[in-house]
């Protein structure tokens, strides 16, 4: 064989002959591994590459309305008419415009020339249709390249929110330059209508929204373009922006090697968002805003009987309004460093001593312990020595002393003697277990960011009996929000049972007819507890807050309205700096009506307080009057307003 094969290289025929053959195996295989890529595997390549010629464009779906409790629209979404303009539809005048100045010129442009191209053209349109609408664009040349460079199959908008005259003269103009349209978005909108006038409403409870701007992701499966969208930022619109939100749709689109549309592949319609309907009264909320008028505070009235919350309001307030589609920087530097802390929910994130109207928690403490008789007495003389100590009556500073008081007349007349004393009888480990039981010292659930924990005293140390008697009158290391004492206040109102503040009553499909459409979730009361207090001891606390509002001597009788008995305590919290000098005082006054048959507990605390009497009170008594459909008495109607500039104020405009 070997001889062979040199015989046949020897001859020349021979070579060629090897040649031909190693020729035809190569083509064999080449051909053989053409056909796997031309027809085996060409389906898969085609897809691939027309997979990476597609782009998903998604499409927002319209958020849900939140609604008061008798279906009111707090919050809802106005159409925007935006002047957009389509760079894809440029696409043949763009390169008409290239051509003519490559032919021009003679050369090839210079770098960025094309895009300053597209920038020129773009220009002409919308200084075309300005001319026409009488405005001038929003948009800077930058915003032209970077909107070509990441986001060209998206509508660049470039006079946005017309008015409706604009509007008309432009459908009166129609068509509109080349690649330019008139397109609807929606836009949120917080307002409540009462008489001619329309104003936001439940600012800090709502919460507001901001748009996004529009993104390229290229992480996802196909490169998707992110439409504008609005998102919840604070209160209830974060806290349920997933179900307001709805499910966003999209289109598929083929774009060409310039990013330029060619046709759309499918479309996957968005899904709306679902509404909110609260517990709040729009009506009874205005009212509770209204009262505090001028003063830094906040006020809170419940349903005591299944913890409808149905006013949650904190002043100075702010308009959400301002935050859509974005607020400009300087607003919201002006908001942060307000002093009043306008966007500060007062209500829920803020914490405070109680002061005397924690009077009410020790004295079913002692009542529940057995430590404190129904029949307990002392002697006020203005002050007394508590462990070396010298503690003083408020009354002390007025001049004067209570004398004999009992506990009914401690709570009527806010003697702190009383509590002093009995305070460090009942010890402290009874008063924080009482207001365990209330579920003070930790978090209500209330649906809203930021909701304030409250404190209560740590029972891992032992305390100073000057450190009891400070419990005892609401000072010291207790603090609680003015919510969680509207919660108090609702236990007692009820004879006893702790429910939890409820905001949300349900969410429900959107009604394209209109009105509140079917229920998706119900939140329904959710009770926390019984407590322990026997009903005829807390029988006696009630009544005791009955003399508050009712007895003529009462602390709290300027919150009395004709013809409605009220009970409730007032409170004067003192605020001390760091070197223990007293700096001002918080004021408090907590409630409940009908006397006999509760419906309402409110909670009202003012920074800028005198004393709960003097302030809170009349606070609380207008809220009433509004609840009741009675005029405010003439105490309540004169009661005085606080002593501070008006420029730091953002509420008390309604």
């Amino acid at each position: 064989m070997r001889r062979l094969w040199r015989e046949i290289f020897r001859r020349e025929e021979g070579r060629l002959m090897l040649i031909g053959l190693v020729m035809v195996a190569s083509l064999f295989l080449l051909a053989t591994q053409l056909f796997q890529i031309q027809v085996v595997r060409s389906a898969q390549f085609g897809a691939s590459q027309e997979r990476q010629s597609q782009r998903l464009v998604e499409i927002p779906a319209v958020r849900g309305l939140i609604y008061d409790r008798n279906g009111i629209c707090l919050a809802d979404s106005r159409p925007s008419f935006d002047a957009v303009i389509y760079l894809e539809e440029l696409s043949d005048e763009w390169h008409e415009r290239v051509r003519q100045e490559i032919r021009r010129h003679g050369k090839r442009l210079e770098p960025g020339r094309r895009d300053q191209i597209l920038v020129e053209l773009v220009r002409e349109k919308a200084n075309t249709f300005g001319r026409l609408i009488g405005q001038k664009p929003q948009f800077d040349d930058r915003a032209i390249r970077v909107h070509a460079a990441e986001l060209r199959p998206l509508p660049l908008i470039l006079f946005p929110d017309l008015n409706e005259g604009a509007v008309a003269i432009a459908n009166e103009h129609s068509p509109l330059p080349t690649g330019m349209a008139i397109e609807v978005n929606a836009v949120r909108r917080y307002g409540f209508k009462a008489g001619d006038q329309t104003y936001p409403l439940a600012a800090h409870s709502l919460g507001y929204v901001t748009r996004s701007k529009p993104t390229l992701e290229l992480d996802q499966s196909l490169p998707t373009f992110t439409q504008a969208e609005v998102r919840g930022v604070s209160g209830l619109e974060m806290k349920f922006d997933r179900e307001l939100r709805g499910r966003t749709g999209s289109r598929t689109i083929l774009i060409n090697a310039r990013g330029y549309k060619e046709r759309e592949l499918g479309v996957q319609p968005p899904q709306p968002g679902h509404d909110l309907v609260l517990s709040l009264d729009a009506r009874c909320q205005q009212a509770a805003e209204q009262a505090l008028g001028e003063h830094i505070g906040a006020a809170v009235v419940m349903d005591p009987n299944n913890g409808d919350v149905l006013a949650l309001a904190s002043n100075p307030t702010f308009d959400p309004n301002k935050f859509i589609p974005r607020i400009h920087p300087q607003e919201m530097d002006a908001l942060l460093k307000d002093p009043s802390k306008p966007l500060a929910n007062r209500a829920v994130s803020e914490q405070y001593a109680p002061g005397s109207t924690f009077k009410l928690v020790v004295a079913l403490a002692g009542l529940d312990s057995g430590k404190l008789a129904p029949g307990s007495a002392a002697f006020c003389s203005g002050e007394v020595k508590v462990a070396g100590q010298l503690k003083k009556c408020w009354i002390k500073s007025k001049g004067g002393q209570h004398g004999a008081v009992n506990l009914r007349s401690s709570i009527v007349h806010s003697c702190n003697i009383f509590f002093y004393e009995h305070g460090m009888d009942i010890g402290m480990g009874a008063i924080v277990a009482m207001a365990k039981q209330l579920h003070l010292g930790e978090r209500t659930g209330i649906p809203l960011p930021r909701e304030a924990r409250g404190h209560l005293p740590d029972m891992m140390r032992r305390h100073r009996p000057a450190e009891t008697a400070n419990i005892a009158i609401g000072q010291g290391e207790v603090d609680a929000t003015p919510l969680q004492m509207a919660c108090v206040t609702a236990a007692i109102a009820n004879g006893g049972t702790v429910i939890a503040p409820r905001l949300v009553k349900s969410i429900h499909q959107q009604n394209r007819d209109g009105g509140i459409g079917t229920a998706v979730e119900e939140f329904p009361p959710r009770e926390l507890g019984r407590l322990t207090v026997r009903p005829q001891l807390m029988e006696l606390v009630r009544q005791a807050m009955r003399g508050v509002v009712q007895d003529a001597d009462g602390t709290g009788k300027k919150a009395g309205i004709p013809g409605v008995e009220i009970a409730g305590k007032t409170g004067t919290a003192q605020v001390m700096d760091a070197q223990a000098n007293i700096t001002g005082h918080r004021a408090w006054f907590v409630s409940f009506a009908p006397y006999q048959n509760p419906k309402y507990a409110l909670a009202i605390m003012l920074e800028d307080g005198d004393s709960g009497g003097q302030v809170a009170a009349p606070v609380a008594g207008k809220i009433y009057a509004h609840l009741f459909g009675v005029s405010p008495t003439k105490e309540t109607a004169a009661a005085k307003r606080p002593q501070r500039p008006l420029a730091l104020v953002r509420g008390g405009r309604h």
